[in-house]
């Protein structure tokens, strides 16, 4: 991490760099895991990165059986949010935001 920036200008700039992961930003930049995860929500709501959720398809078994589904079909593909019963892992897809 530069003397000169925090935590949010050492994420920046290791996924600037071609980090992959959140681990890989906390090995490059020498900090917690949760303090890179802090740092990443805190960039998306500062408008510096953009998080993209990721789909990777629907179950064969229709949306009630999908992290984002409810059984009546409210939730998940073509429904305007993601069901506030989702559970396990989400890809997300991060990407600077010129200026």
């Amino acid at each position: 991490m530069s003397a000169t920036g925090g935590p949010l200008t050492a994420v920046l700039a290791a996924l600037d760099a071609g980090a992959h992961s959140l681990g890989e930003v906390a090995t490059r930049c020498d900090l917690p895991l949760d303090t890179v995860r802090a740092s990443v929500d805190h960039l998306v709501r500062m408008g510096r990165l953009e998080a993209t959720e990721l789909a990777i398809g629907c179950p064969a078994s229709g949306c009630g059986s999908c992290a984002s589904g409810t059984d009546d079909g409210a939730a998940g593909c073509g429904s305007s949010a993601p069901s506030s019963r989702r559970s396990g892992p989400v890809l997300v897809a991060l990407s600077a935001r010129r200026r």
